[in-house]
């Protein structure tokens, strides 16, 4: 199959998607317009629904062909989930629980963060949901004010749910037979010294873009050259056309420069993380533009590797208790999840580790230890042990902290489920999707 074929393929199936999320709010036998739920002075739209459904069917990577059940069970769930979360913004109200407007910015830039992360980059994101992550930030405001209002009610409704020593032992005796082995846990840290171009390769990329920049100004053809040499694989099939975008979709130095530029108007060299760009920009319709590119970027050479590594190599041999890699770590790791953390990844399993070359090294060091260099696709790591807890089926004598805690979620659940059915009674609720 080819790429265009795969992309039309995917695309059909998220026309196929959002066909079903949308249709499959008809089925109920009395319907009121525009409304899936009514929880006391709160509603819930069907636009609203359909657009959870949707983002949460992408990200379980639900095939509307193959996966008809599970989307059905899935807007069933949401549903629920929307009805609750009305039903507690009711009761915030009466006991005004309030979030601050950063608190919010800040929930929406994690998840819209992670959702790039997901899906490799903002244009691909834009491609999937038919808006721009800024069209998604604006409209998606309110419901994460709510969401936020939400879990603090949440929160505060449970915080005095606690279990004491005799319900931990009785849940254990109840639900030992139904408990899941657990697996072995590594309490870990890592500095990762992540490959990067040296000045050699950056300043040979850097002249390979400029000879093509010559020759597109000596009257080449663009799009011809960007077929031919970008490195951009989404875009130079297509001579290196972006597609219609507006402001805030781009990389903020590429988007800068693409803004300024007039159709037909080729552009000096601009470096991004990507590597060197040159820009052409082919038509603006209102506020947005449309414009090619070309991306060359900078190739890791068999010297930078070496430096990589003895750079190190050579951070290890300075290290001499867990404090200094702490300190090693927040200055020198290109980790920025765990660097501020001194690297600390906390208890961690082998099985759920992003790296596997890393899960390989942890059977055969011993707590204190530090590894050798581990190369993975990002780096070099250095890794550091400092605990195990083995794992294996529950028992209250080796892991009581874990019974505790899934003794702890059963009780929280419960009193939920609870005080959902008596606040419940006491609201006017009425859905109009089965």
């Amino acid at each position: 199959m080819t790429d265009t074929e795969t992309t039309r393929s995917k695309r059909t199936r998220l026309a196929v998607l959002f066909l079903f999320v949308s249709s499959s709010f008809l089925c109920g036998q009395e319907t009121i317009d525009g409304i899936a739920a009514i929880v006391g002075d709160n509603i819930v739209l069907k636009s609203e629904l359909a657009e959870l459904v949707f983002r949460s069917a992408l990200e379980l990577k639900l095939d509307p062909q193959r996966d008809t059940d599970r989307l059905s069970k899935l807007q069933k769930q949401v549903l629920e989930s929307m009805i609750d979360q009305k039903l507690m913004l009711e009761m915030a109200e009466i006991e005004t629980v309030e979030v601050n407007d950063r608190e919010v910015d800040a929930a929406l830039d994690q998840y819209l963060e992670s959702l790039v992360a997901q899906y490799g980059s903002e244009a691909r994101v834009a491609e999937l949901m038919g808006k721009s992550v800024t069209e998604m930030r604006r409209e998606l405001w309110p419901d994460m004010h709510d969401q936020l209002i939400s879990q603090r009610f949440q929160e505060e409704l449970l915080s005095d749910v606690a279990v004491t020593r005799n319900e931990v032992v009785t849940f254990y005796d109840e639900y030992r037979d139904s408990l899941q082995a657990l697996p072995t846990l590594y309490d870990i840290s890592h500095i990762l010294f992540g490959f990067a171009p040296g000045e050699e390769s950056r300043q040979a990329a850097y002249d390979y873009i400029r000879s093509i920049r010559r020759r597109v100004l000596t009257g080449e053809d663009f799009a011809a050259l960007a077929r031919e040499y970008s490195q951009d694989p989404g875009s130079s099939p297509h001579g290196g056309e972006l597609g219609l975008v507006s402001r805030g979709t781009l990389v903020p130095e590429f988007e800068e420069l693409a803004f300024s530029l007039e159709p037909d108007e080729t552009s000096a060299i601009i470096k991004t993380g990507f590597g060197y760009h040159i820009v052409q920009l082919v038509n603006k319709v209102g506020e947005k533009i449309n414009v090619r590119h070309i991306l060359i970027s900078p190739q890791m050479s068999d010297a930078d590797e070496d430096s990589v590594y003895s750079a190190a190599l050579s951070i290890r041999d300075s290290i001499v208790s867990g404090n200094d890699f702490s300190t090693f770590a927040q200055r020198y790791s290109a980790h920025e999840l765990s660097r501020l953390q001194g690297g600390n990844l906390g208890w961690v399993s082998p099985s759920t580790l992003p790296v596997p070359e890393m899960a390989e090294a942890l059977p055969i060091l011993t707590v204190g230890d530090i590894s050798v260099p581990i190369r993975s696709n990002d780096g070099y790591h250095l890794l550091l042990l400092q605990g195990i807890k083995v794992g294996g089926f529950p028992a209250l004598s080796s892991h009581w902290s874990e019974i505790e805690t899934l003794a702890l979620a059963k009780k929280k659940s419960d009193f939920f489920s609870d005080w959902i059915e008596k606040a419940s009674s006491s609201l006017y609720i009425k859905t109009f999707i089965q």
